[in-house]
């Protein structure tokens, strides 16, 4: 007979354990399936995306630090890099977080079971379980958090030596490349294009859009291209590879790139493809419900994560959106409180926090001052620079700005837009005050700690009515 629960939950990433936790807490008894090998939870996030990646440049960012220490006073002597040992630390971090994860499952009495979920019936998902086996599930309510995956071009087929993927990269543990070609610069490429120039890698970024980090404020866009071509990555934007002129033959990779400067072949010891996801579907045999995908496999939801197939909800990457871990967290929450009669707020995309992991680091929630314009807004903006801030100059990290663009009309808060030291903490201040209904001149009236980096929020706030102190 199959084991019946209030809940099933397909996928254990951010958008299936952190709803599972919520559930439990409303009263519910859960199962979650996940389908990883060891039965690790945390998804892409925990396992090969956002912890890894971080703790990897974390290691980036300390060798910055100590190659630049005398700059502060600070000689080291022969500053060498212990790739092993970066490796080991990384995979440290990861198993810790993943022991946490199991731990809160049990603390909150969900059911685990590891193997691959898929629909018998709308209510009932059989198990393939990961050690032989089957198990039938029943639940008045299903949520699917399958996730994502790397994606690839036609011709660009990882093959984890010469062309590899995000994956690749965080669960390597012997070397890196001496040289490497990245294809795309938006967060996964752009992170890992710091993290190799702090290594010592030879860097060059192909982007086939005419600026870094396409989907940020171009402001922005061109700062970090300032920035790392000042550090010697070489960007070139505006520039389309072509995956039929690929050539592995030898002890590297080649490709053949076209742009605004004309063609060229470039040769690395490896090619990072870094050109989007893919959402996970293939498994769930949708077929045997209502639920709708579009042509690129994006479940279709509702505001509160519904789909066409009663008490099936779906959360996380395999809806679109902002694909990122904390947005997939909010959404499951919503979810699980719908199905248990609450009455969720609705998840703003306006309300997101964009963030990347470079140096510099990128930050951004709402609206840029284009896309407002262009919905009809009358905008006014504030922006206030790091080199006028005390802190950031002690920090050593004067160069980016904190951008705020505001509704000329209400003074609401339409968007912010960061690039610089910590704007990735500094941007929360501004998604809080967005949500309250803030406006520029309230977050200007409190009291921002001196000397602190947290300072330029406010400084940038005040500019956009032009009341800026300090610059």
């Amino acid at each position: 007979m199959a084991e019946k629960f209030d809940l099933v939950i397909i996928g254990g990433g951010n958008a299936g354990y952190i709803p599972a936790i919520r559930a439990s807490q409303l009263g519910m008894r859960v199962a979650l399936v996940e389908k990883r090998e060891g039965g690790h939870l945390g998804g892409t996030c925990l396992n090969l995306g956002c912890i890894p990646t971080k703790a990897l440049l974390q290691t980036a960012a300390m060798l910055h630090d100590a190659r630049n220490g005398e700059e502060f006073g600070v000689r080291v002597g022969d500053v060498r890099f212990d790739y092993r040992q970066a490796a080991k630390r990384r995979d440290q971090v990861v198993n810790q977080l993943r022991r946490g994860v199991a731990g809160l499952m049990k603390k909150n009495k969900v059911t685990v079971y590891n193997g691959v979920g898929s629909f018998a019936e709308p209510k009932k998902i059989r198990v393939e379980l990961n050690d032989g086996g089957t198990e039938e599930l029943e639940a008045e309510n299903v949520l699917i958090a399958t996730g994502s995956a790397v994606n690839t071009l036609p011709g660009l087929e990882f093959d984890g030596e010469k062309v590899i993927s995000s994956d690749d990269v965080v669960t390597e543990n012997e070397d890196y490349p001496e040289s490497v070609i990245i294809l795309g610069s938006g967060a996964v490429g752009v992170e890992f294009a710091s993290m190799y120039n702090d290594f010592g890698t030879e860097v060059t970024i192909v982007e086939i859009l005419d600026r870094l980090v396409p989907l940020e404020d171009p402001e922005v866009s061109a700062e970090l291209k300032k920035q790392f071509e000042a550090r010697g990555i070489r960007c070139l934007t505006g520039t389309k590879a072509d995956p039929g002129s690929l050539d592995k033959s030898g002890d590297g990779v080649r490709i053949k790139v076209a742009g605004e400067d004309g063609e060229e072949t470039l040769e690395a010891e490896k090619l990072l493809v870094a050109v989007g996801r893919r959402t996970v579907v293939e498994d769930l045999n949708l077929e045997a419900t209502s639920v709708r995908t579009d042509d690129r496999g994006i479940i279709q939801v509702d505001e509160f994560y519904r789909t066409d197939e009663p008490g099936v909800y779906a959360a996380g990457d395999v809806i679109g959106g902002y694909w990122l871990a904390h947005a997939a967290g909010h959404e499951g929450i919503v979810a699980v409180e719908h199905m248990a009669g609450k009455d969720p707020m609705p998840l703003d995309q306006n309300l997101i926090p964009r963030v990347t992991f470079c140096r510099p680091e990128i930050a951004s929630f709402g609206l840029s001052e284009e896309q407002a314009r262009e919905e009809g807004y009358e905008v006014k903006v504030g922006k206030f620079p790091f080199r006028a801030i005390g802190k950031a100059l002690i920090e050593g990290e004067p160069n980016g700005f904190f951008k705020v663009v505001a509704d000329a009309e209400t003074d609401l808060i339409l968007g912010m837009h960061a690039i610089g030291p910590h704007v990735t903490e500094l941007i929360a201040e501004g998604v809080f005050a967005k949500l309250v209904e803030g406006t520029p001149e309230e977050i200007g009236m409190s009291v921002h700690a001196h000397p602190s980096l947290a300072e330029v929020v406010g400084e940038a706030a005040m500019a956009v009515d032009g009341h800026a102190i300090h610059f």
